[in-house]
């Protein structure tokens, strides 16, 4: 009874690490940018929707508190929805575009506050979520090392790092270009936030767009495509969600290869 009781144990444990393995986190993605909201860019905006939603079937919620601002003609694929409200039931998303109250040029992410439970529910089963013009801060508990990013570790407009309030020298990089994004146009106003790598990268968050070097006057982010980023994204598989994380796979492994030992021990005293 005992032995059978063990071996129990260690399939549920199996069990258990398959579908964390199965079940990863979605990202979080800080765009530095009033390219979606202000401009609509034809090239930008369906790239980040698309980005956004990756595989799912399941509309895009753009939760924009001042209610100026309609996506809804620009999806990327998948329906955009469109409130002023911030909704209970959202389960019913792939992800969650977080608009600056006032739509264009305001830089203030504040509205999320008094959502971050629900938010953070949603991103751990496997929702995106994407923050405009985000100038730091973590937002109820919702950005991973916010709290931290004072004015050294992000710049532009609405933040006090310095830097131009305005530029459009965006640049895709690589790993953007693999992820969908094109290079957007010259819009006269494309970005309006940096953000600094040297505390950003170590954190996990990874450059898609880079911004002008402006931003920033540190040597180590100044480097070409290093000067900060008008879009950096965390967490997840960076839009492959159904992707296991390598930890996950470490765990399931290892669970398996102890299982298949206890299971051994087990047949050669029988």
């Amino acid at each position: 009874m005992k032995k059978a009781r063990r071996i129990g144990c260690s399939v549920a444990l199996v069990l258990g690490f398959a579908a964390m393995a199965r079940a990863s986190a979605g990202f979080i993605a800080l765009e530095g940018s009033d390219a979606t909201a202000l401009h609509h860019d034809s090239s930008y905006t369906p790239n980040l929707f698309s980005y956004l939603h990756g595989a799912s079937a399941l509309p895009v919620l753009v939760y924009n508190p001042a209610g100026v601002i309609d996506l809804s003609g620009i999806d990327g694929g998948v329906a955009v929805v469109n409130t002023t409200t911030f909704p209970t039931g959202l389960s019913a998303y792939s992800a969650i575009y977080i608009e600056s109250p006032g739509g264009c040029c305001t830089a203030d992410n504040t509205v999320l506050n008094g959502f971050g439970a629900a938010v953070l529910a949603f991103i751990a089963a496997g929702g995106n979520l994407a923050i405009e013009n985000y100038v730091g801060g973590s937002y109820d508990g919702v950005v991973p090392g916010g709290a931290g990013s004072d004015g050294t570790n992000t710049a532009g407009l609405g933040a006090s790092g310095g830097g131009p309030g305005c530029t459009d020298n965006e640049t895709v990089t690589a790993l953007g270009f693999s992820k969908g994004f094109s290079q957007p146009p010259v819009d006269g106003c494309w970005e309006h936030q940096g953000y600094k790598n040297s505390y950003w990268n170590p954190l996990g968050y990874i450059s898609l767009i880079a911004a002008d070097p402006a931003y920033f006057g540190a040597s180590s982010d100044t480097a070409p495509l290093l000067g900060g980023s008008g879009l950096l994204a965390l967490g997840g598989s960076l839009g492959s969600t159904s992707v296991p994380e390598p930890t996950s796979i470490l765990l399931l492994g290892s669970s398996v290869a102890v299982l298949g030992i206890t299971l051994r021990k087990k047949l050669k005293k029988a």
